[in-house]
Protein backbone atom coordinates (compact mmCIF):
# COMPACT_ATOMS: atom_id res chain seq x y z
CA UNK A 1 0.00 0.00 0.00
CA UNK A 2 1.24 3.20 -1.26
CA UNK A 3 -0.06 7.01 0.37
CA UNK A 4 -0.09 10.11 -2.41
CA UNK A 5 3.26 11.15 -3.03
CA UNK A 6 3.94 14.58 -0.38
CA UNK A 7 5.85 17.52 -1.64
CA UNK A 8 8.13 20.16 0.73
CA UNK A 9 10.61 22.57 -0.36
CA UNK A 10 13.16 20.68 1.87
CA UNK A 11 12.61 16.66 3.18
CA UNK A 12 15.19 16.09 6.28
CA UNK A 13 15.90 12.97 7.47
CA UNK A 14 16.32 12.40 10.89
CA UNK A 15 15.36 14.72 14.19
CA UNK A 16 18.78 14.27 15.97
CA UNK A 17 21.32 16.63 16.78
CA UNK A 18 21.91 17.98 13.47
CA UNK A 19 18.73 17.11 12.10
CA UNK A 20 16.66 19.69 14.02
CA UNK A 21 18.79 22.53 13.80
CA UNK A 22 18.46 22.38 10.02
CA UNK A 23 15.11 21.76 10.34
CA UNK A 24 14.11 24.59 12.53
CA UNK A 25 16.62 27.32 10.50
CA UNK A 26 14.47 26.54 7.79
CA UNK A 27 11.13 26.58 8.99
CA UNK A 28 11.64 30.14 10.25
CA UNK A 29 12.79 31.20 7.01
CA UNK A 30 9.80 30.37 5.74
CA UNK A 31 10.60 27.05 3.98
CA UNK A 32 8.17 24.04 4.07
CA UNK A 33 10.05 21.23 5.99
CA UNK A 34 9.72 17.45 6.20
CA UNK A 35 11.22 16.20 9.08
CA UNK A 36 11.46 12.41 9.02
CA UNK A 37 12.24 10.56 12.55
CA UNK A 38 12.34 6.68 12.36
CA UNK A 39 11.83 6.70 16.21
CA UNK A 40 8.85 8.28 18.50
CA UNK A 41 8.46 11.39 20.73
CA UNK A 42 11.03 11.63 23.70
CA UNK A 43 8.46 11.31 26.68
CA UNK A 44 10.44 8.48 28.45
CA UNK A 45 11.31 10.17 32.14
CA UNK A 46 14.25 8.61 31.83
CA UNK A 47 15.43 10.77 28.66
CA UNK A 48 14.58 13.84 30.88
CA UNK A 49 16.24 13.29 34.30
CA UNK A 50 20.09 13.67 33.50
CA UNK A 51 21.40 10.82 35.57
CA UNK A 52 18.57 8.33 33.25
CA UNK A 53 20.38 8.25 30.75
CA UNK A 54 21.82 4.61 31.99
CA UNK A 55 18.53 3.39 31.67
CA UNK A 56 18.52 4.06 27.78
CA UNK A 57 21.94 2.38 27.17
CA UNK A 58 19.98 -0.82 26.04
CA UNK A 59 16.54 0.25 25.70
CA UNK A 60 15.40 -0.82 22.06
CA UNK A 61 12.11 1.60 22.24
CA UNK A 62 14.78 4.87 21.89
CA UNK A 63 17.93 3.13 21.06
CA UNK A 64 18.68 1.61 17.58
CA UNK A 65 21.17 -1.29 19.66
CA UNK A 66 23.51 -1.49 16.97
CA UNK A 67 26.43 -3.63 17.58
CA UNK A 68 29.96 -3.98 15.97
CA UNK A 69 31.20 -6.46 13.99
CA UNK A 70 33.80 -8.25 15.17
CA UNK A 71 36.28 -5.98 16.30
CA UNK A 72 39.85 -8.06 14.77
CA UNK A 73 42.81 -5.89 16.86
CA UNK A 74 40.21 -6.49 20.71
CA UNK A 75 40.06 -10.00 20.58
CA UNK A 76 37.21 -10.24 17.92
CA UNK A 77 34.85 -8.98 20.61
CA UNK A 78 31.43 -7.05 19.62
CA UNK A 79 30.95 -3.72 20.73
CA UNK A 80 27.80 -2.22 21.46
CA UNK A 81 26.52 1.12 19.59
CA UNK A 82 23.52 2.78 21.70
CA UNK A 83 22.29 5.19 19.28
CA UNK A 84 19.20 7.39 19.56
CA UNK A 85 15.96 6.34 18.18
CA UNK A 86 13.67 9.36 19.27
CA UNK A 87 13.34 12.71 18.74
CA UNK A 88 16.43 14.31 19.22
CA UNK A 89 17.90 11.40 18.22
CA UNK A 90 21.49 10.55 20.42
CA UNK A 91 21.33 13.83 22.18
CA UNK A 92 18.34 12.16 23.93
CA UNK A 93 20.29 9.42 25.05
CA UNK A 94 23.55 10.81 25.42
CA UNK A 95 25.96 12.13 28.83
CA UNK A 96 24.82 15.64 28.09
CA UNK A 97 28.63 16.83 28.02
CA UNK A 98 28.93 19.93 26.34
CA UNK A 99 32.31 20.10 24.58
CA UNK A 100 33.29 21.67 21.25
CA UNK A 101 37.47 20.35 20.67
CA UNK A 102 40.20 22.64 20.14
CA UNK A 103 40.79 25.49 17.31
CA UNK A 104 43.22 23.07 16.00
CA UNK A 105 40.75 20.45 15.43
CA UNK A 106 38.80 22.77 13.03
CA UNK A 107 41.91 24.28 11.66
CA UNK A 108 42.79 21.03 10.49
CA UNK A 109 39.89 20.84 8.86
CA UNK A 110 40.45 24.39 6.78
CA UNK A 111 44.43 22.52 5.81
CA UNK A 112 43.22 19.70 4.63
CA UNK A 113 40.54 21.71 2.24
CA UNK A 114 37.74 22.25 4.00
CA UNK A 115 37.28 25.96 3.07
CA UNK A 116 35.40 27.90 5.59
CA UNK A 117 35.38 25.01 8.50
CA UNK A 118 38.37 26.66 10.36
CA UNK A 119 37.89 27.68 13.91
CA UNK A 120 37.48 31.06 12.94
CA UNK A 121 34.58 30.15 11.18
CA UNK A 122 32.70 27.87 12.77
CA UNK A 123 33.07 29.95 16.50
CA UNK A 124 30.16 31.92 15.54
CA UNK A 125 27.83 28.98 14.72
CA UNK A 126 29.27 27.45 18.23
CA UNK A 127 27.91 30.91 19.71
CA UNK A 128 24.55 31.00 17.99
CA UNK A 129 23.54 27.76 19.16
CA UNK A 130 24.26 28.18 22.31
CA UNK A 131 22.38 29.45 25.79
CA UNK A 132 25.47 29.22 28.68
CA UNK A 133 24.48 29.75 32.06
CA UNK A 134 27.98 31.61 32.95
CA UNK A 135 26.45 34.36 30.50
CA UNK A 136 28.14 35.56 26.92
CA UNK A 137 32.20 36.17 26.16
CA UNK A 138 34.40 35.81 23.35
CA UNK A 139 34.10 32.18 23.61
CA UNK A 140 30.24 31.98 24.09
CA UNK A 141 27.13 32.74 23.26
CA UNK A 142 23.91 33.31 25.01
CA UNK A 143 20.08 33.38 23.81
CA UNK A 144 20.87 30.39 21.34
CA UNK A 145 18.51 26.90 21.49
CA UNK A 146 20.99 25.04 23.69
CA UNK A 147 20.95 25.54 27.21
CA UNK A 148 24.28 24.56 28.57
CA UNK A 149 25.34 24.63 32.15
CA UNK A 150 27.77 24.00 35.36
CA UNK A 151 26.99 20.88 37.42
CA UNK A 152 24.45 21.65 39.73
CA UNK A 153 27.30 21.47 42.71
CA UNK A 154 30.45 20.22 43.33
CA UNK A 155 30.89 16.30 44.02
CA UNK A 156 33.68 15.50 46.87
CA UNK A 157 35.42 13.06 44.51
CA UNK A 158 35.57 15.26 41.75
CA UNK A 159 37.30 17.54 43.69
CA UNK A 160 39.74 15.21 45.16
CA UNK A 161 40.58 13.73 41.20
CA UNK A 162 41.15 17.60 40.31
CA UNK A 163 43.34 18.26 43.82
CA UNK A 164 44.99 15.39 42.48
CA UNK A 165 45.49 16.39 39.05
CA UNK A 166 47.00 19.73 39.96
CA UNK A 167 49.62 18.09 42.27
CA UNK A 168 50.98 16.48 39.54
CA UNK A 169 51.52 19.51 37.59
CA UNK A 170 48.20 19.75 35.67
CA UNK A 171 46.57 23.24 35.82
CA UNK A 172 42.97 24.18 36.89
CA UNK A 173 40.88 24.42 33.96
CA UNK A 174 37.21 25.85 34.19
CA UNK A 175 36.36 26.18 30.86
CA UNK A 176 37.53 23.46 28.56
CA UNK A 177 35.51 25.40 25.67
CA UNK A 178 37.19 28.43 26.19
CA UNK A 179 40.93 29.94 25.89
CA UNK A 180 42.18 26.41 26.29
CA UNK A 181 41.70 22.76 26.52
CA UNK A 182 44.98 21.74 28.93
CA UNK A 183 44.05 21.04 32.36
CA UNK A 184 41.68 19.51 34.56
CA UNK A 185 38.14 20.52 35.96
CA UNK A 186 34.42 20.43 35.41
CA UNK A 187 32.59 19.79 32.83
CA UNK A 188 29.52 21.76 30.85
CA UNK A 189 26.33 19.86 29.95
CA UNK A 190 23.06 20.51 27.75
CA UNK A 191 21.18 20.62 30.76
CA UNK A 192 18.10 23.28 31.84
CA UNK A 193 17.06 23.96 35.24
CA UNK A 194 18.11 20.53 36.03
CA UNK A 195 16.73 18.45 32.80
CA UNK A 196 18.39 17.46 29.63
CA UNK A 197 18.03 19.94 27.16
CA UNK A 198 18.18 18.52 23.20
CA UNK A 199 18.00 19.92 20.15
CA UNK A 200 14.58 18.82 19.86
CA UNK A 201 13.54 20.39 23.31
CA UNK A 202 15.83 23.51 22.18
CA UNK A 203 14.84 24.07 18.44
CA UNK A 204 11.37 22.30 18.12
CA UNK A 205 9.23 25.17 19.14
CA UNK A 206 7.91 28.48 18.23
CA UNK A 207 6.80 30.28 15.28
CA UNK A 208 9.04 28.38 12.95
CA UNK A 209 6.97 24.98 13.65
CA UNK A 210 3.98 26.19 11.76
CA UNK A 211 6.23 25.45 8.33
CA UNK A 212 7.64 22.13 9.58
CA UNK A 213 6.18 18.68 9.44
CA UNK A 214 7.08 16.22 11.76
CA UNK A 215 6.56 12.17 11.00
CA UNK A 216 7.41 10.15 13.70
CA UNK A 217 8.20 6.31 13.28
CA UNK A 218 9.46 7.10 9.89
CA UNK A 219 11.99 4.81 8.21
CA UNK A 220 13.88 6.34 5.52
CA UNK A 221 14.23 3.14 3.17
CA UNK A 222 15.75 4.38 -0.13
CA UNK A 223 16.58 7.99 -1.50
CA UNK A 224 14.79 8.83 -5.11
CA UNK A 225 16.96 9.82 -7.92
CA UNK A 226 16.10 11.19 -11.42
CA UNK A 227 19.49 10.59 -12.97
CA UNK A 228 22.20 12.20 -11.06
CA UNK A 229 19.46 14.45 -9.15
CA UNK A 230 18.00 13.30 -5.47
CA UNK A 231 14.57 14.02 -5.87
CA UNK A 232 12.78 12.88 -2.62
CA UNK A 233 12.68 9.99 -0.34
CA UNK A 234 10.76 6.70 0.09
CA UNK A 235 10.10 5.66 3.46
CA UNK A 236 7.31 3.46 5.58
CA UNK A 237 5.86 3.37 8.62
CA UNK A 238 3.97 0.28 10.02
CA UNK A 239 4.47 -1.34 6.42
CA UNK A 240 2.91 1.59 4.74
CA UNK A 241 4.70 2.94 2.57
CA UNK A 242 5.05 6.60 1.53
CA UNK A 243 7.25 8.74 -0.49
CA UNK A 244 7.58 12.47 0.04
CA UNK A 245 9.49 14.98 -2.77
CA UNK A 246 11.44 17.58 -2.13
CA UNK A 247 11.37 20.82 -4.59
CA UNK A 248 14.71 21.95 -3.30
CA UNK A 249 16.92 19.29 -1.72
CA UNK A 250 17.00 16.35 0.60
CA UNK A 251 19.33 16.70 3.66
CA UNK A 252 20.25 13.29 5.64
CA UNK A 253 21.21 13.82 9.18
CA UNK A 254 20.91 10.37 10.39
CA UNK A 255 24.26 10.46 11.50
CA UNK A 256 27.54 8.59 11.31
CA UNK A 257 25.71 4.71 10.50
CA UNK A 258 22.43 5.61 8.90
CA UNK A 259 23.22 8.36 6.87
CA UNK A 260 25.70 6.23 4.64
CA UNK A 261 23.69 3.35 5.68
CA UNK A 262 20.54 4.82 3.64
CA UNK A 263 23.45 6.45 0.64
CA UNK A 264 24.72 2.61 0.53
CA UNK A 265 21.25 1.48 -0.24
CA UNK A 266 19.84 3.83 -2.94
CA UNK A 267 22.95 2.70 -4.84
CA UNK A 268 25.48 5.46 -3.81
CA UNK A 269 28.50 4.31 -2.54
CA UNK A 270 31.44 2.24 -4.01
CA UNK A 271 30.37 0.32 -6.91
CA UNK A 272 31.76 -2.96 -6.14
CA UNK A 273 30.81 -3.28 -2.44
CA UNK A 274 26.74 -2.24 -3.74
CA UNK A 275 27.44 -5.25 -6.53
CA UNK A 276 28.40 -7.27 -4.15
CA UNK A 277 25.16 -6.82 -1.76
CA UNK A 278 22.70 -6.49 -4.35
CA UNK A 279 22.37 -2.92 -5.16
CA UNK A 280 21.41 -1.48 -8.31
CA UNK A 281 24.44 1.25 -8.51
CA UNK A 282 23.34 4.52 -9.12
CA UNK A 283 26.36 6.78 -8.30
CA UNK A 284 29.89 5.40 -7.91
CA UNK A 285 31.00 7.10 -4.85
CA UNK A 286 33.92 4.89 -3.18
CA UNK A 287 34.06 7.09 0.17
CA UNK A 288 30.72 6.58 1.27
CA UNK A 289 31.00 4.37 4.27
CA UNK A 290 34.51 4.91 5.01
CA UNK A 291 37.12 6.96 7.04
CA UNK A 292 34.89 5.58 10.63
CA UNK A 293 36.33 7.24 13.64
CA UNK A 294 35.85 7.12 17.10
CA UNK A 295 37.76 7.52 20.70
CA UNK A 296 39.35 4.23 22.32
CA UNK A 297 38.31 4.09 26.28
CA UNK A 298 40.09 2.26 28.72
CA UNK A 299 39.46 2.46 32.45
CA UNK A 300 40.74 1.66 35.76
CA UNK A 301 38.20 0.80 38.12
CA UNK A 302 38.45 1.40 41.95
CA UNK A 303 36.42 0.19 45.00
CA UNK A 304 35.91 4.20 46.76
CA UNK A 305 36.57 4.90 50.58
CA UNK A 306 33.66 7.39 50.34
CA UNK A 307 30.58 6.51 49.83
CA UNK A 308 29.36 9.02 47.23
CA UNK A 309 29.03 7.14 44.15
CA UNK A 310 26.29 6.50 41.60
CA UNK A 311 26.66 2.27 42.73
CA UNK A 312 25.78 4.00 46.32
CA UNK A 313 22.49 5.31 45.16
CA UNK A 314 22.09 1.83 42.79
CA UNK A 315 22.06 -0.60 45.71
CA UNK A 316 20.60 1.42 49.17
CA UNK A 317 17.27 1.64 47.65
CA UNK A 318 16.26 4.46 50.35
CA UNK A 319 19.06 6.35 49.83
CA UNK A 320 18.48 6.43 46.29
CA UNK A 321 14.88 6.91 46.84
CA UNK A 322 15.77 10.38 49.00
CA UNK A 323 17.56 11.58 46.38
CA UNK A 324 14.98 10.83 43.52
CA UNK A 325 12.69 12.56 45.47
CA UNK A 326 15.99 15.22 46.02
CA UNK A 327 15.79 16.12 42.85
CA UNK A 328 11.93 15.85 41.99
CA UNK A 329 11.24 18.52 44.38
CA UNK A 330 14.24 20.96 43.54
CA UNK A 331 15.86 19.62 40.29
CA UNK A 332 19.25 19.39 42.45
CA UNK A 333 21.35 16.42 44.07
CA UNK A 334 22.71 13.81 41.67
CA UNK A 335 19.84 13.05 39.79
CA UNK A 336 20.32 16.21 38.01
CA UNK A 337 23.56 15.78 37.00
CA UNK A 338 25.50 12.83 34.63
CA UNK A 339 27.66 11.33 36.76
CA UNK A 340 30.43 12.50 34.78
CA UNK A 341 32.00 15.18 36.72
CA UNK A 342 35.20 15.67 35.80
CA UNK A 343 37.74 15.76 33.07
CA UNK A 344 41.91 16.28 32.72
CA UNK A 345 42.97 16.95 29.25
CA UNK A 346 46.84 16.40 28.88
CA UNK A 347 49.41 15.56 25.93
CA UNK A 348 49.71 11.42 25.88
CA UNK A 349 53.52 12.45 24.63
CA UNK A 350 55.40 15.06 25.01
CA UNK A 351 55.96 15.19 20.67
CA UNK A 352 52.02 15.78 20.37
CA UNK A 353 51.87 19.34 20.51
CA UNK A 354 48.30 19.91 22.00
CA UNK A 355 46.39 17.47 24.21
CA UNK A 356 45.02 14.44 22.85
CA UNK A 357 44.20 12.86 26.30
CA UNK A 358 41.43 12.99 28.20
CA UNK A 359 41.34 11.32 31.20
CA UNK A 360 37.85 11.05 32.88
CA UNK A 361 36.43 10.89 36.84
CA UNK A 362 33.12 8.67 36.61
CA UNK A 363 31.55 8.47 39.85
CA UNK A 364 30.07 4.97 39.46
CA UNK A 365 31.91 1.28 38.25
CA UNK A 366 29.35 -0.97 36.51
CA UNK A 367 30.03 -4.23 34.06
CA UNK A 368 29.73 -3.76 30.60
CA UNK A 369 25.98 -3.45 30.50
CA UNK A 370 26.13 -0.28 33.18
CA UNK A 371 25.20 -2.33 36.24
CA UNK A 372 26.40 -1.00 39.11
CA UNK A 373 28.47 -3.14 40.95
CA UNK A 374 27.63 -4.38 44.36
CA UNK A 375 29.65 -1.67 46.47
CA UNK A 376 30.96 1.80 46.15
CA UNK A 377 32.88 2.40 42.92
CA UNK A 378 34.28 4.63 40.76
CA UNK A 379 36.05 4.70 37.10
CA UNK A 380 39.00 6.88 35.96
CA UNK A 381 38.90 6.49 32.12
CA UNK A 382 41.62 7.33 29.66
CA UNK A 383 40.04 8.31 26.18
CA UNK A 384 42.26 8.81 23.36
CA UNK A 385 41.14 11.51 21.42
CA UNK A 386 42.87 11.29 18.03
CA UNK A 387 43.10 7.87 17.39
CA UNK A 388 44.90 6.52 13.82
CA UNK A 389 42.66 3.65 13.59
CA UNK A 390 40.47 3.87 10.66
CA UNK A 391 36.80 1.61 9.99
CA UNK A 392 33.74 2.04 8.09
CA UNK A 393 30.57 1.37 7.58
CA UNK A 394 28.93 -1.21 5.19
CA UNK A 395 25.67 -3.15 3.80
CA UNK A 396 25.06 -6.68 5.41
CA UNK A 397 21.71 -6.52 2.66
CA UNK A 398 20.24 -4.17 1.26
CA UNK A 399 16.69 -4.80 3.29
CA UNK A 400 16.21 -1.00 5.55
CA UNK A 401 15.27 -3.35 8.44
CA UNK A 402 18.60 -4.50 8.30
CA UNK A 403 21.67 -3.25 10.71
CA UNK A 404 24.54 -1.51 9.29
CA UNK A 405 27.70 -3.87 9.25
CA UNK A 406 30.15 -1.16 11.43
CA UNK A 407 33.58 -1.70 11.70
CA UNK A 408 35.87 -0.04 13.70
CA UNK A 409 39.60 -1.23 13.33
CA UNK A 410 40.06 0.35 17.09
CA UNK A 411 43.70 -0.46 18.42
CA UNK A 412 45.02 -1.04 14.83
CA UNK A 413 48.00 1.39 14.60
CA UNK A 414 51.08 1.16 17.14
CA UNK A 415 50.23 4.62 17.83
CA UNK A 416 46.92 4.26 19.64
CA UNK A 417 48.36 1.15 21.95
CA UNK A 418 51.07 4.14 22.92
CA UNK A 419 48.47 6.51 23.74
CA UNK A 420 46.04 4.10 25.87
CA UNK A 421 49.50 2.85 27.78
CA UNK A 422 50.29 6.60 28.92
CA UNK A 423 46.40 7.16 29.69
CA UNK A 424 46.15 4.04 31.97
CA UNK A 425 49.57 5.16 33.63
CA UNK A 426 48.59 8.62 34.37
CA UNK A 427 44.89 7.41 35.40
CA UNK A 428 46.40 5.02 37.30
CA UNK A 429 49.22 8.02 38.86
CA UNK A 430 46.05 10.24 39.76
CA UNK A 431 44.21 7.68 41.75
CA UNK A 432 47.91 6.61 43.69
CA UNK A 433 48.12 10.99 44.32
CA UNK A 434 46.74 12.73 47.74
CA UNK A 435 43.57 13.66 48.18
CA UNK A 436 42.60 10.62 45.17
CA UNK A 437 44.72 8.45 47.07
CA UNK A 438 42.46 8.79 50.02
CA UNK A 439 39.01 7.84 48.13
CA UNK A 440 41.23 4.36 46.72
CA UNK A 441 40.40 1.09 49.09
CA UNK A 442 41.56 -0.77 46.30
CA UNK A 443 41.92 -1.14 42.83
CA UNK A 444 39.78 -3.72 40.82
CA UNK A 445 40.81 -3.59 37.13
CA UNK A 446 43.25 -3.96 35.53
CA UNK A 447 44.76 -4.28 38.99
CA UNK A 448 48.21 -3.50 40.27
CA UNK A 449 49.57 -6.58 38.83
CA UNK A 450 48.97 -5.48 35.54
CA UNK A 451 52.35 -2.97 34.93
CA UNK A 452 54.39 -3.54 31.95
CA UNK A 453 53.67 -2.17 28.67
CA UNK A 454 52.91 -5.73 26.91
CA UNK A 455 50.39 -6.51 29.66
CA UNK A 456 48.61 -2.87 29.54
CA UNK A 457 47.89 -3.94 25.74
CA UNK A 458 46.41 -7.33 26.38
CA UNK A 459 44.44 -5.51 28.95
CA UNK A 460 43.12 -2.87 26.20
CA UNK A 461 42.28 -5.39 23.83
CA UNK A 462 40.21 -7.22 26.21
CA UNK A 463 38.63 -4.32 27.93
CA UNK A 464 39.02 -1.30 25.29
CA UNK A 465 35.55 0.28 24.45
CA UNK A 466 34.20 2.69 21.41
CA UNK A 467 33.49 6.07 23.16
CA UNK A 468 30.47 6.48 21.26
CA UNK A 469 31.41 9.05 19.12
CA UNK A 470 31.49 7.56 15.64
CA UNK A 471 32.16 10.20 12.72
CA UNK A 472 33.98 10.87 9.24
CA UNK A 473 31.92 7.83 7.25
CA UNK A 474 30.42 10.59 4.59
CA UNK A 475 33.89 12.83 4.99
CA UNK A 476 33.93 16.55 3.62
CA UNK A 477 37.01 17.42 1.74
CA UNK A 478 38.43 17.59 -2.13
CA UNK A 479 40.14 14.04 -2.05
CA UNK A 480 39.31 11.18 -4.34
CA UNK A 481 37.70 9.58 -1.23
CA UNK A 482 36.00 12.75 -0.13
CA UNK A 483 31.90 12.53 -0.05
CA UNK A 484 30.61 15.54 0.31
CA UNK A 485 32.21 19.25 -0.33
CA UNK A 486 32.57 22.35 1.92
CA UNK A 487 29.06 22.98 1.31
CA UNK A 488 28.07 19.50 2.25
CA UNK A 489 26.71 18.57 -1.26
CA UNK A 490 27.57 15.43 -2.07
CA UNK A 491 30.22 15.03 -4.65
CA UNK A 492 28.70 14.37 -8.25
CA UNK A 493 24.83 14.43 -7.10
CA UNK A 494 22.35 17.62 -7.08
CA UNK A 495 19.60 17.88 -4.60
CA UNK A 496 21.63 16.10 -1.68
CA UNK A 497 23.47 16.97 1.52
CA UNK A 498 24.88 15.61 4.34
CA UNK A 499 24.58 17.33 7.63
CA UNK A 500 25.48 15.89 10.74
CA UNK A 501 28.77 14.07 12.17
CA UNK A 502 29.61 11.86 9.63
CA UNK A 503 30.99 14.74 7.20
CA UNK A 504 34.10 15.39 9.78
CA UNK A 505 36.95 14.77 7.82
CA UNK A 506 38.97 13.81 11.24
CA UNK A 507 37.60 13.26 14.80
CA UNK A 508 37.25 16.53 16.95
CA UNK A 509 39.71 16.22 20.24
CA UNK A 510 35.86 16.58 22.35
CA UNK A 511 32.68 14.40 22.70
CA UNK A 512 31.30 15.06 19.80
CA UNK A 513 27.24 16.63 20.46
CA UNK A 514 28.23 20.41 20.20
CA UNK A 515 29.90 19.52 17.07
CA UNK A 516 26.98 17.99 15.50
CA UNK A 517 24.78 20.65 16.45
CA UNK A 518 27.44 23.32 15.33
CA UNK A 519 27.69 21.39 11.64
CA UNK A 520 23.58 21.65 11.67
CA UNK A 521 23.88 25.48 12.10
CA UNK A 522 26.58 25.56 9.54
CA UNK A 523 24.87 23.36 7.14
CA UNK A 524 21.71 25.35 7.21
CA UNK A 525 23.44 28.66 6.69
CA UNK A 526 24.75 27.22 3.84
CA UNK A 527 21.37 26.27 2.10
CA UNK A 528 19.69 29.58 2.84
CA UNK A 529 22.87 31.16 1.22
CA UNK A 530 22.26 29.25 -2.26
CA UNK A 531 18.32 29.18 -1.69
CA UNK A 532 18.45 33.24 -1.65
CA UNK A 533 21.90 33.08 -4.51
Amino acid sequence: MTQTDTEFDYVVIGAGSAGCVVARRLGEAGCKVLLLEAGGPDKSPFIHVPLGYSMLYNNPKVNWCFSSEPEPHLNQRRLFQPRGKVMGGTGSINGMIYMRGQPEDFDGWKAQGCTGWGWDDVLPYFKKSEDQERGASEFHGVGGPVSVSDLPSPHALGEAFHQASENLGIPRNDDFNGAAQLGTGYVQTTTRKGRRWSTAAGYLRGPAMQNITIEKFALAERLIMDAKRVTGVAWSREGVQHTARARCEVILCGGTFSSPHLMLRSGIGPAAHLRDTGVEVLHDLPGVGENLQDHFGIGLEFESTLKATVNDLYNNKLRGGLQLLRYLLFRTGPFADNGNYSNTFVHSSKDIPTPDMMVTFMAWCTTEDLKPHPFSGFTILAEHMRPQSRGHIRLKGPDAHTDPAIQFNFFEHEADHRAAIAGLRLGRQISQTQPMSNCVKREISPGPEVESDAEMVAYCRQNGLSLLHPVGTCAMGTAPDAVVDTDLKVHGLSGLRVIDASIMPRIVTANTNAAAIMIGEKGAAHILRDAIA
